[in-house]
């Protein structure tokens, strides 16, 4: 997570060197399409300015306070890396608009534009928050029942095998789902080239390896204690 937030700190503050006065008029989001007429009614040096000092507080501050804020919880910390910019950028939009002149529908625009993107933060850290959380694991006769995001129903007939792992196989990359924080739920692919499905607290001690037909599940829960439901695995499947 850290080398994430170090890799957007870059490209934040990279962004407030590469936008100039010469190629703001090609470049700058809203500034490129503007008439020469709108344009003359821009404090565009200001703005510049305020541009680039924005970046790179924003790309110092997110390196930073993910860092620190890691150091207590990584939850959080990813909760704080996913929002934090869409925060920043929504005050960003709001503040331009006192670089221009007249305009009224454009500062309009700008008002709605950062009310829009505040939203999407609020929307985003709900759901993140919804994600640090376990799936639920739901026993039914002839099914395993994985609930919540990214869930999946297992057959009865599919599982091969069930087992107890005391570590997650590395992980290359995730093909689809969520992984952030101390949470992974989702598909994900091996550094063997191997598929499986995590739906794992991965700071968690034991994990059930579900074999299945179709390629291999990991699971856990912070509420479950996990070998007592391995053992109810076992005997809901017959396998002694």
């Amino acid at each position: 997570m850290i080398y994430v937030a170090l890799f957007l700190s870059v490209i934040f503050t990279s962004i407030g060197f590469i936008v100039t006065r010469k190629n703001a008029k090609y470049i700058l989001s809203g500034y490129n399409t503007m008439s020469d007429a709108e344009r003359a009614n821009v404090d565009i040096n200001g703005y510049l300015n305020y541009f680039k000092l924005f970046h790179i507080i924003l790309g110092v501050s997110l390196f930073v306070e993910t860092w620190v804020i890691s150091l207590i919880n990584t939850n959080w910390a990813s909760l704080f890396m996913i929002t934090y910019p869409l925060v920043a950028y929504s005050w960003m939009v709001i503040q331009s608009t006192s670089y221009t002149k007249a305009f009224g529908g454009k500062r309009l625009i700008s008002y709605i534009t950062g009310g829009i993107l505040l939203l999407i933060a609020v929307f985003i850290g709900l759901e993140t928050l919804n994600d640090f959380q376990s799936n639920e694991l739901i026993l039914n006769e002839d099914s395993i029942e994985i609930k919540g995001s990214y869930g999946m129903t297992i057959q009865k007939q599919d599982v091969v095998a069930l087992r107890l792992v005391k570590s997650l196989p590395p992980t290359s990359y995730k093909l689809n789902g969520f992984a952030a924080g101390d949470y992974a739920k989702g598909t994900f692919k091996l550094k063997n080239g191997q598929v499986v499905r995590m739906f794992v607290n991965k700071r968690g001690h034991q994990f059930l390896l579900i074999n299945t037909t179709d390629g291999d599940v990991y699971y856990n829960s912070d509420q479950i204690y996990i070998p007592e439901l391995e053992r109810k695995l076992l005997r809901w499947k017959g396998i002694n």
